[in-house]
C-alpha cells in the first residue's frame, strides 16, 4: 500500500526554518532583549534596549539556527561586517553570544566597533522588512 501526503500537510524547508526561529523568540525576550525578524521568518536578530548593538540569527539548514556578531570597522572592504559566533542556537548562551567580541583574524588591524541597532536597519531594513516581536 502506498503511502500519500496531502500538499496541505507537507512540510517545506521554510516551514521548518519559521518555526526554529518562532521558538528562539521567547527565550531571547525573556533574556531582556528586543527581537526583530525578517519578513521571511528565516532570520532576524536581537539587541538591548538601547540599540547599542545587534547579534544576528538565521537558519543556515531546515532548522539549524546559527548565530552571528556585527560590526563596523575603519576597513571594511577588508574585513566585512561580521563573524559568526555559533553554528547552533542555545538558549542558555543568549547572554553570550551578546557578550561575545569579534576575533582578531576577522577584524585584522582594522578598529572596529559594534553595529547599532539604526544602522542595522539603515543597511538592511529595506530588503529584509524587518518587524519587531512581542511577548
Amino acid at each position: 500500500m502506498e503511502l500519500t501526503m496531502n500538499n496541505a500537510t507537507q512540510k517545506t524547508r521554510r516551514d521548518y526554518n519559521r518555526e526554529a526561529i518562532d521558538e528562539i523568540i521567547p527565550p531571547i525576550l525573556a533574556a531582556g532583549f528586543r527581537v526583530f525578524i525578517a519578513e521571511s521568518g528565516a532570520y532576524g536578530f536581537y539587541t538591548d534596549q538601547d540599540g547599542q548593538r545587534v547579534v544576528s540569527f538565521q537558519c543556515d539548514w531546515i532548522a539549524m539556527v546559527a548565530v552571528s556578531g556585527n560590526y563596523k570597522t575603519s576597513q571594511p572592504q577588508k574585513t566585512g561586517t561580521g563573524w559568526r559566533i555559533s553554528d547552533e542556537f542555545n538558549p542558555a548562551t543568549i547572554t553570550d553570544y551578546w557578550n561575545a567580541t569579534a576575533p582578531r583574524w576577522a577584524v585584522g588591524a582594522a578598529t572596529w566597533r559594534y553595529t547599532t541597532l539604526s544602522e542595522h536597519l539603515d543597511t538592511y531594513q529595506r530588503s529584509s522588512r524587518y518587524s519587531e516581536a512581542t511577548k
